[in-house]
């Protein structure tokens, strides 16, 4: 389910950055016509913290992430095991308290009716997707540091 979760959170990552490209585009044009997007970066900002909220599920999925490989590999198995389930535990811990701190922020921006300033859209939205985003990232380290400590494979 998570991984189910964690694709429909990649397409609408990738549904952001092609509207991302299409509002620069069409704001660029309109420039050059002279009717620029009334708040075009506004709202490119508020599609990229949606992306980077939904994509970081995906990019742990993928393991797509930035790792110094020169002494890991020269580590024998247990060892390495060892490492990928305090890191799993350590990304779940972190995550959670992202997520849970994105969510009450949110609530306060909500309760003050905080809104972007061009367009005057409500900004707390934007951090319910990060908390939803760093919540499905927890529970996937989560499930990567049951799986380790199960004995199964950890790379």
């Amino acid at each position: 389910m998570l991984k189910a979760l964690s694709n429909l959170m990649k397409i609408v990552s990738g549904i952001m950055l092609v509207a991302m490209m299409l509002v620069t585009c069409a704001d660029v044009a309109g420039n050059f016509f002279g009717h620029p997007i009334l708040g075009s970066e506004e709202i490119v900002s508020l599609m990229a913290a949606l992306l980077i909220a939904f994509v970081l599920p995906a990019a742990h999925l993928e393991k797509a992430h930035i790792g110094v490989e020169l002494v890991y590999t020269k580590l024998p198995r247990f060892a390495k095991a060892v490492d990928n389930a305090f890191l799993s535990a350590l990304k779940a811990l972190f995550f959670a308290l992202v997520a849970v701190e994105c969510f009450k922020y949110a609530g306060q921006l909500r309760g003050i009716g905080q809104v972007s300033a061009v367009l005057e859209l409500p900004t707390y939205y934007i951090l319910y997707a990060l908390s939803l985003g760093c919540g499905v990232l927890c529970l996937l380290a989560a499930a990567d540091f049951i799986r380790i400590i199960r004995g199964g494979s950890h790379e």
